[in-house]
Parts: C-alpha cells; structure tokens; sequence
C-alpha cells in the first residue's frame, strides 16, 4: 500500500467513494456531491488530500477538512474494508501532524481505528473526538 498525491485523475474516484451509499452514513455530512461541487473543491483543496493504492489500484483517500485543515476524513472503498487500508491510511498520513477527528458514536470502524492508534478520545453528544 501506498499513500500518492490527490491529482486531477483521483477526483471522481475520491467523489464516488464518498457519494457510495455504504460509506455515506458514516460521514457527519450526508449530502451528495456532485460533479460541479467536486470540481470546485478539489481545485482549491486536493493538496490536503493523498490517495491509497492497492497493487497500483485506487481503494482510499484521506485528507485534511475544516478551515484549518486539521481536521482528518477518510474513507475506503467498501469491498476493501477489513483489510487494514483505514489503519494504514490513518498511520501513515498523520505522522508528524497535529490533527482532529469528529467520528459519529455509530461509526465503529473508524473509532476503532483511531483508538488502536493511540488518538485521545472525549466524547460529547452522539460524536466520539479523537486527537494526536
């Protein structure tokens, strides 16, 4: 596995991994994006984001949200899932970071992955905070 730049090419997929409607109930913002929207963003905002490859195949991103950009969302292909690329993602991309996550409570695959790596963890509301 590996972590590469979020390039122009990666766009879509990164669109339509988030638009997945197995992954979009773990998300705190359940909106559709579209074509346009992605468009727009990743122009602005692709540098705070990397792609994992699997055998030279894209199966998750992971990047940086909110108005500082500290905040990490992630996501993995769903018939990859269980297969560690969360984890590695997670590692690898937040070494030498100070970031945040805002995990619903229901959402145990990240918190999960987020405790096992040694996050700091409060709890407030029907949301899990992990920190580094």
């Amino acid at each position: 596995m590996e972590l590469v730049d979020c390039d122009k090419k990666y766009w879509e997929f990164v669109r339509s991994l988030r638009n997945d409607s197995n992954n979009l109930t773990g998300f705190i913002e359940t909106k559709y994006i579209t074509s346009d929207d992605q468009l727009t963003y990743m122009k602005l905002n692709s540098s705070f984001f990397k792609i994992c490859l699997l055998d030279e195949e894209p199966v998750g991103y992971i990047g940086l949200i909110g108005e500082k950009k500290d905040e990490i969302t992630f996501c993995v292909a769903h018939n990859k899932k269980g297969n560690g690329i969360g984890s590695f993602m997670v590692e690898d991309f937040t070494k030498n970071k100070s970031c945040w996550a805002k995990v619903k409570v229901e959402n145990k695959n990240s918190a999960h992955i987020f405790e096992k790596l040694g996050f700091k963890t409060t709890r407030k509301n029907n949301f899990n905070y992990y920190e580094k």
